[in-house]
This record gives structure tokens, C-alpha cells and sequence, in this order.
């Protein structure tokens, strides 16, 4: 995505707008933006309470449609009016769940690099759970009550490793 000081760290919410290319070999037909809010905190693990950043993705989960950061509010659609709050959660409009999040590491000490999107859900104390990556208007997981990744998906790896669990 870039030098992490391109990602300057603010209280507030002001993310940046990062381009990405998903396939090397096909850049020209695979660009992606995402959001990257650096949140000033210092951990380097992108699971952690208190990571230096959350990598949004800028597809809005009710069709796909690109969304734009609204000020101090969040994110917002303008094709059909979703909204979401600072943390990517749907606070209005179709959509039926939270912005995909961007695994995210830094490589060379400063440079900041996405590695694998996950869709996610928050449990009732607002833990972020990862799901693997659900098209938009999917829901993340299967009719029924909520069940936590580690339980819905059981010894399942994916490019990655195991369904990552926030800490």
C-alpha cells in the first residue's frame, strides 16, 4: 500500500485511500482501494486490541458498490444509502453485515503491505471475528444463531494459515 508514514496516525478518523493490486500479472485489470486508518497505537499485529492500523475495504457489502469515507461518521454508499460506523459496522441502509477487513503486515521496517481480505462480524462485546471472504450480500455466517469462526470452520486453513481470531 505504501511507506507507513504515508499513513499518518490521527485520533480522529481520517483514513487514507491506498491502491493495491490484487494480481501482479494482470495489474491493469485488478487495481482495489482500500481504507487504511492508522489508528496510533503501536502493535504491529494486525489482530491485536491495539494494532497501528485497520486495512477497510472500499466495497460496500450490499452489492459491491465503492464506498467513501464520511467524516467523522464512517463510511457511506451512495448507490443505495448504506452506512457504516468508524469500525466498519453497518449502521444503516441494505447492507447485512461489516465492511472486509485487510490482513495487514509491514515489510522492509516501512512498508505497509496487505496480504488477504476476511470478512468479519462483531460479537456482543464488540470483538472482530474474521470469516473467510464472503461475496457482498452474503451473509458471513449460515442462517441460525451466530457461531464463532473457530467453531463454524474447524480445522480449515486457507492461503494463511487457520481462520485468525482477534486478540
Amino acid at each position: 500500500l505504501g511507506k507507513v508514514d504515508a499513513f499518518p496516525a490521527d485520533p480522529s478518523f481520517k483514513p487514507t485511500a491506498a491502491t493495491y493490486v490484487e494480481d501482479p500479472n494482470n495489474a491493469a485489470t485488478s487495481p482495489g482501494l482500500a481504507f487504511v486508518q492508522n489508528t496510533g497505537k503501536s502493535n504491529t499485529d494486525w489482530l491485536a486490541q491495539d494494532a497501528m492500523f485497520i486495512v477497510f475495504s472500499n466495497r460496500c457489502m450490499h452489492l459491491g458498490c465503492p464506498v467513501a469515507v464520511a467524516q467523522g461518521v464512517g463510511f457511506a454508499c451512495p448507490c443505495h444509502g448504506g452506512q457504516y460506523n468508524k469500525e466498519g459496522q453497518r449502521t444503516a441502509g441494505p447492507p447485512i453485515r461489516p465492511l472486509d477487513r485487510f490482513q495487514w503486515e509491514i515489510r522492509n521496517s516501512d512498508e505497509l503491505w496487505i496480504t488477504q481480505r476476511w470478512s468479519v462480524d462483531f460479537n456482543g462485546d464488540g470483538k472482530v471475528l474474521y470469516f473467510p471472504v464472503k461475496m457482498p450480500g452474503q451473509p458471513v455466517a449460515p442462517p441460525g444463531p451466530s457461531v464463532v469462526a473457530d467453531v463454524l470452520y474447524p480445522n480449515v486453513t486457507y492461503d494463511h494459515g487457520p481462520v485468525p481470531q482477534a486478540k
